[in-house]
């Protein structure tokens, strides 16, 4: 009964809008009033928008016949701009681009205000979802310049404000997006905003990336609050998945797991896309998987696999989820199956990186050539104004001055713009320069994992299959044994891993960050061995780290601290970071202490130490003696 219910109101629908068609139709064909004709031309047009491209296009080449016969100028750009509408409603970015292009010079020579900040918005979202956010910028802030001069102009303002606010947040640049979307903000609360939930989004992603997350978490709850009231189920979901990730930036973990489940029943009941749902799922993985929990966070990742496959979503699209679950299954003693995940997330990651050095050369292509083409306009024009100019010097002498005048004038203004052009070519060198210095050090992570976990993982396959092969031949002490020595190892991996991902989590790292890792290492120490293990930090830099740097000073702080748990049957450890500038790092045990020069020269670990040493330009230094062991880093200025 409810189908056949449905049936009817759909088909009653359709009739009921064939109708209307019908009756736009017949007052074009017929009526002798020119308004009510113009009306009907833009009717039809809006309700054929999205269902009927052949008789769209029809409609639309009579009703720009239509209106150029009677010098129509307002009802011709109205039609132009319904049919900008549609491509940027089919996805059809770069034609819709080209035709705001053509017809803004026109609006502005008719005065048609409106309709040009009509067309720089359709403009500047395409450029965004062609992710040239400079370009989106500029659109956006000739918006704005046009809505200051409307005479109700609140609702325009603040809608430019934040869509220029998004485009400078996309390029990174946080403080300027931070300074148009509050702009935003105070004209939204002159009227009853439709966007302000996304306002608050964009500036609580401006914050949290600034680490400013007490600040942030404020605005995002403020944006879930604004939703709800609004009843956008889509701007709600946004902000509480990013309360979420500030909570687990934060490492506060299990209000993380609240706060991620919340938001993918809300992703979930306002049909979000299938990524943004696998976001918040991500999440609860990546919680679980910190707090030890990978059997809790095994049923989320059942759930990203069903949405996966459902949606055939690309590996690309899912990389992320693809390096967590790669992690949880080595926690779950999966290594094998952990390597091929982890493959694919490799493969992506690869992938993403020939689509975006593709996307940078297609991009320069094209703007090399618009520069080109661009110039020869200039230089045509110059010649032709050269030209005029003569012809008028032959006629009227008395006006030579005022001739020259406008002349270098006009160079002057070409220099200016030449000058411009060289500035944003530098910035996107700058950029891709970035880019490539942020590849380097991806590359020098990955070399990290296949040199020490990779290793790690073969020594382990390795080992299992020779108790697999012993079994039969020693006793089962012995065999024991050696499956106990194989999970203390497997463990380690693990721990490596960790540590390798906390790295990897992070572009920029502070010493303090360090500092707290350690202080984590420690806690897990003492909680082992009951080894008491200090760690004492002196001076303050706020000089940033990075993931390779981090990885090295680390990694000789945890074989410091090992080799003395092994070896100096020590029940203290001090661990102190002194930090000024130069830094200096020291490991102190009160071990038995031991002959350095009998280990100097045979021990793997300390022949890393100094490896690891020499990449971060630093000096190792080693002293034992009855009363303990001392292991000294001295580290200078480090590069950014």
């Amino acid at each position: 009964m409810t189908r056949f219910l449905l049936t009817l109101l759909l088909c009653s629908g359709l009739q009921l809008f064939g109708q209307e068609v019908d009756s736009l139709q017949q007052v074009i064909k017929t009526s002798e009033d020119l308004v009510a004709k113009a009306d009907a031309f833009k009717s039809i047009l809006i309700k054929l928008r999205s269902t009927d491209t052949i008789r769209f296009k029809q409609y639309l080449a009579e009703g720009l016949t239509f209106a150029r016969e009677h010098n129509d100028k307002e009802t011709e750009f109205t039609l132009a701009r319904i049919d900008c509408r549609r491509l940027y409603s089919n996805g059809e970015y770069r034609k819709m681009i080209a035709k705001v292009d053509s017809l803004l010079p026109l609006a502005k020579r008719h005065g048609l205000k409106e309709i040009q900040i009509d067309l720089l918005n359709y403009s500047g979202n395409a450029y965004s979802n062609l992710s040239d956010y400079t370009n989106a910028a500029v659109q956006f802030i000739e918006y704005l310049s046009i809505a200051m001069e409307l005479p109700d102009n609140t609702r325009a303002v603040a809608m430019a404000n934040n869509n220029i606010g998004m485009a400078f947040l996309n390029m990174k640049s946080f403080n300027q997006a931070i300074q148009y979307l509050d702009r935003s903000l105070e004209g939204q609360e002159h009227f009853d905003s439709a966007f302000k939930a996304h306002t608050y989004w964009n500036l609580g992603i401006c914050y949290m990336e600034q680490k400013q997350y007490e600040k942030a978490l404020k605005i995002f709850e403020l944006g879930v609050k604004e939703a709800d009231r609004k009843g956008d189920g889509y701007a709600a979901a946004g902000n509480q998945l990013c309360i979420g990730s500030i909570y687990v930036r934060q490492d506060r973990f299990e209000e993380g797991i609240v706060a991620y489940e919340k938001a993918f029943n809300m992703s979930t009941q306002a049909q979000l896309e299938p990524y943004k749902i696998i976001e918040a799922l991500n999440g609860l993985i990546y919680a679980n998987n910190q707090l030890g929990r990978p059997e809790q966070a095994n049923r989320y990742i059942a759930l990203a696999d069903s949405i996966t496959n459902h949606h055939k979503l690309s590996d690309l699209r899912n990389r992320e989820f693809l390096l967590y679950k790669a992690s949880n299954l080595l926690l779950l003693g999966k290594p094998q199956e952990a390597d091929l995940v982890f493959n694919r997330y490799s493969q992506a990651v690869d992938s993403l990186h020939n689509e975006e050095n593709l996307r940078i050369i297609q991009e320069k292509e094209t703007e090399f050539r618009t520069k080109e083409k661009e110039q020869q306009l200039v230089l045509q024009q110059s010649k032709l104004d050269f030209q005029q100019l003569l012809n008028l010097l032959l006629g009227i002498g008395a006006l030579v001055i005022v001739l020259v005048g406008f002349l270098i004038y006009r160079q002057q203004r070409l220099k200016i713009k030449h000058q411009k052009q060289e500035q944003e070519l530098q910035e996107a060198l700058q950029t891709v320069e970035t880019n490539r210095k942020l590849e380097d050090q991806r590359q020098r992570i990955a070399k990290e994992l296949h040199d020490n976990i990779g290793s790690q993982l073969t020594y382990l396959a390795s080992a299992a299959h020779n108790i697999g092969a012993g079994m039969k031949l020693v006793s089962e002490d012995i065999t024991q044994n050696k499956l106990e020595e194989l999970s203390n190892f497997s463990q380690e991996a693990i721990t490596d891993l960790r540590d390798t991902i906390w790295v990897m989590n992070r572009s920029v790292i502070t010493w303090e960050d360090l500092a707290e890792r350690i202080r984590y290492l420690a806690h897990k120490v003492s909680n082992t061995t009951g080894i008491l293990v200090n760690v004492t930090t002196e001076g303050q830099d706020k000089t940033p780290l990075n993931p390779t740097q981090t990885m090295d000073i680390y990694r000789i702080i945890q074989e410091s601290v090992n080799n003395a748990v092994k070896h100096s049957k020590a029940n203290q450890i001090d661990i102190v970071l002194k930090i000024d500038g130069e830094a200096l790092v020291e490991v102190k045990d009160n071990g038995m202490g031991f002959n350095t020069t009998e280990v100097t020269t045979s021990s793997d670990g300390l022949r890393n130490m100094k490896a690891r040493a020499g990449k971060l330009g630093a000096k190792l230094s080693l002293e034992s003696n009855k009363n303990g062991t001392s292991v000294t880093l001295k580290i200078p200025e480090l590069p950014t």
